[in-house]
């Protein structure tokens, strides 16, 4: 009786510290900044709309952007994997010999059979896995709105562009396989890409934005501010004294296993990177933190010519929504993180009430995470629907609805272009972006 009440003890004590294990590995994958995978953020529920608010309305134009799916990481960061890498695996095997409170035997196990297996000429290339974002992001959207998204493909009704980039090239097919069937991609127009497209790059042809905020010493200040602070000390003491090392990895080393965390992470569903175990939830937080304060910084409210510059690309929507023609009726277009990012705080989504600072870290209550808004495959559509008497329009981030800065999920047309005057009427990038 007693052994039997003890086997269920230890079972119950085994349950629930796996099930701490599995809670732990779970947080982590929603806090890998840029890298996060399209699929922890995405809106799975791919019904038609039915709100009271269009309940007499049909969906009339789309007109989307969205961020390349999954990729690899950059050719010097691949030379840091190769380089570096190993170096950190063989301290950690060396002085963890057998599994410790931090380190179990899976994991132990996975760092032993972990090779850096990537060239340099695999650089930002799309992954399988985001293939699949674009993929399953076409079929849903394509879902939701039948009738514009239309599963036989014409020219007349769908215009893509994408920027000179394969990943981004990769995402655009991936995602017109996605609505018409992989058969039928080889006869889908794209237009040839422009080196610094005005609209899906806008941001390289800013000299003002170049010099002011992305060459801008300053722009980095805050972040730089947080890794010297005594929260990042922490983070770096208890990375190395989980791996029972003696301050042999500075801050530079953890970020890249952070980064290399994220990567292996988005590139593959089933199996955990052993690089996300030397984390706990808190040290990943302080790593994803530093992360929001440079991409605030520099594509978001740090500074204004970083999102006014987005007027260009909001303008783009309001032409295509305006053009009396039925055609084309939806407007895809494949493009970066920058524009993005530019595009959101443009219009007025995700800004907090105070300027993000490196001291906000310890109320953790900021809305600019780009873990959530900025993911691999983060998209933003614009949808206009045709009313009995007027058309309405709704923006959705990440396939979600959004409240606009007016408070309404689906506005009146003319009431957006009011809201958003300085963008279809008003922009004036060349002045807005010159060096004075």
């Amino acid at each position: 009786m007693h052994s039997s009440k003890a086997a269920l003890i230890s079972m119950f004590i085994i349950f629930v510290a796996s099930s701490e294990n599995c809670s732990n590995e779970d947080s982590l994958e929603l806090h890998l900044s840029t890298k996060t995978p399209y699929r922890l953020v995405a809106n799975k529920e791919d019904k038609e709309l039915k709100q009271e608010a269009i309940k007499d309305c049909i969906p009339h134009k789309l007109w989307m952007v969205v961020r390349h799916g999954t990729r690899n990481p950059s050719a010097a960061f691949i030379e840091k994997m190769t380089d570096r890498l190993p170096e950190i695996r063989d301290l950690i095997l060396q002085n963890n010999p057998e599994p410790t409170q931090y380190l179990r035997h899976s994991d132990l196990y996975a760092f032993q059979k972990w090779k850096a297996r990537l060239r340099t000429s695999d650089e930002k290339k799309l992954t399988h896995e985001g293939e699949d974002e674009m993929l399953e992001l076409a079929e849903r959207m394509q879902a939701r709105f039948p009738n514009i998204l239309r599963s036989v493909y014409s020219n007349t009704s769908y215009y893509f562009r994408y920027t000179a980039t394969h990943r981004t090239k990769a995402s655009a097919t991936f995602f017109a396989a996605g609505l018409f069937g992989r058969h039928v991609v080889k006869d889908v127009w794209f237009p040839k890409p422009i080196k610094n497209d005005p609209i899906l790059r806008f941001y390289k042809l800013c000299p003002r934005w170049q010099r002011e905020v992305k060459n801008n010493p300053a722009t980095l200040s805050e972040r730089k501010k947080f890794e010297e602070s005594e929260h990042m000390l922490n983070i770096i003491r208890s990375v190395n004294r989980m791996l029972n090392l003696e301050d042999e990895l500075d801050l530079d080393d953890i970020y890249l296993m952070y980064l290399t965390c994220a990567f292996e992470t988005a590139w593959n569903k089933k199996n955990k990177s052993p690089w996300c175990s030397v984390f706990s939830t808190e040290t990943v937080g302080g790593l994803e933190f530093a992360e929001d304060l440079k991409y605030y910084y520099r594509d978001g409210y740090g500074y204004e010519v970083s999102y006014k510059q987005a007027c260009r690309m909001l303008g783009d929507v309001m032409s295509h929504f305006e053009n009396k023609s039925e055609y084309p009726k939806a407007t895809v277009y494949f493009t970066h993180s920058g524009t993005l990012l530019k595009l959101l705080a443009h219009l007025g989504l995700y800004k907090d009430e105070e300027r993000l600072k490196h001291t906000h870290y310890s109320n953790n209550s900021h809305q600019w995470r780009v873990s959530k808004i900025d993911a691999f495959g983060s998209n933003l559509a614009f949808v206009l629907y045709k009313c009995p008497s007027k058309y309405k329009l709704a923006v959705f981030h990440q396939e979600t609805l959004m409240r606009l800065p007016n408070g309404e999920e689906f506005t009146d047309f003319n009431k957006f272009k009011k809201l958003y005057k300085s963008s279809s009427n008003e922009c004036a990038f060349e002045e807005m972006c010159s060096i004075a």
